[in-house]
This record gives structure tokens, C-alpha cells and sequence, in this order.
């Protein structure tokens, strides 16, 4: 039996991106694949302990792979996109008391979508910016605790997990071969 455990976490994310794209008449229609290194970690205490225990969730890596299809005129497209996200993602359970430290790393798997403009500033570079809406989910993830003992009470935890993530980010894009 489990409880729900709420954290809230901001940051940096950052990365590289690379996709195609097929223009007909003012439609666009594209590809794109994306890796980001992320800052967004959080800390909290325990609800059953909250004078010794805390627990700490962190997401280091988001990848995507997405299709989208815009809108082009002048200088501006303006899209929407969708596909799947994946992330790699850490647990830490930790009782300060006993010195007990349980800990986990597992790929969280789920879907994303978003919407974006961009405007071309020469016929090979573009500004961007970007919205993007993910879900991931984490499903009986067994945390690595050689400490927690036997019994009532004791015993190896499972987390599941459902992660939300928003973030708006500035692009820079440069047309290959143009």
C-alpha cells in the first residue's frame, strides 16, 4: 500500500536537436529528434517521518522523437508537434536517523506535444521558440536498499511514479545543406 508523494521541481534544460522537414505549398511536414541535459531536482520530507526521512527525485536526461506539421509565410512558421518522451530518472529515499539510503535509476518512459514558431532570419538560420508538454511514468521500480531489513514495516521499496513536465525553450536552428 503506497502513498502519494507531490514534488515540484524547476531548473535548466538544455540540449541539440535534429529533424527534416517537407514544405508543400505553405504546409510543413517534419521530423525532429531531440537529447537535453536537465537540472530539475527536488527535495522533500517525508510524510510518514518528517522529522528524520526525505526523499529526493531527479530527472537527468530527456530525449524525444517527434513529428510535427506548420504553418509557413514570409518568414515564420509557426507548428505543432507530438510523439514520445523518455528520461532518465533518480530516486533517493533517505533516513537520516538510521542512516539508511535506498536509491534507483530508470528510464521513464511516456509522450509529448507542443506547439512553436520560428522565424528566418537568412535562408540557412532561424530563432525559435518552443512549448513542450511531457508525461512519463515510472511502474514498480524496485530502489536498491541493502539496508532496509525484513519484515513488517522493513522490507525493499517500490515506486511508481507519474512525472509532468513543462518547459519553453529558446531555439537557435541551422539548415544543413542549404
Amino acid at each position: 500500500m503506497g502513498r502519494e508523494f507531490d514534488q515540484s521541481a524547476s531548473g535548466v534544460i538544455g540540449g541539440a536537436f535534429v529533424g527534416y522537414n517537407f514544405q508543400s505549398g505553405p504546409w510543413v511536414y517534419g521530423i525532429e529528434f531531440s537529447a537535453s541535459a536537465t537540472g530539475l531536482d527536488t527535495t522533500n520530507v517525508s510524510p510518514y517521518f518528517p522529522a528524520t526521512d526525505t526523499y529526493t527525485s531527479r530527472l537527468t536526461w530527456l530525449a524525444t522523437a517527434t513529428g510535427r506539421v506548420g504553418y509557413a509565410w514570409d518568414h515564420w512558421l509557426v507548428y505543432a508537434k507530438g510523439g514520445y518522451a523518455g528520461a532518465d530518472v533518480h530516486f533517493t529515499l533517505y533516513d537520516n536517523t538510521a542512516l539508511v539510503r535506498a536509491d534507483t535509476s530508470t528510464w521513464a518512459n511516456g509522450w509529448t506535444v507542443g506547439v512553436g514558431a520560428e522565424y528566418m532570419l537568412t535562408s540557412a538560420i532561424a530563432l525559435g521558440v518552443v512549448y513542450n508538454y511531457a508525461d512519463l511514468s515510472v511502474d514498480g521500480e524496485t530502489v536498491n536498499c541493502p539496508a532496509c531489513g525484513v519484515g513488517i514495516g522493513f522490507g525493499t521499496p517500490v515506486v511508481d511514479g507519474d512525472i509532468r513536465l513543462q518547459s519553453v525553450m529558446a531555439r537557435l536552428i541551422v539548415f544543413l545543406g542549404r
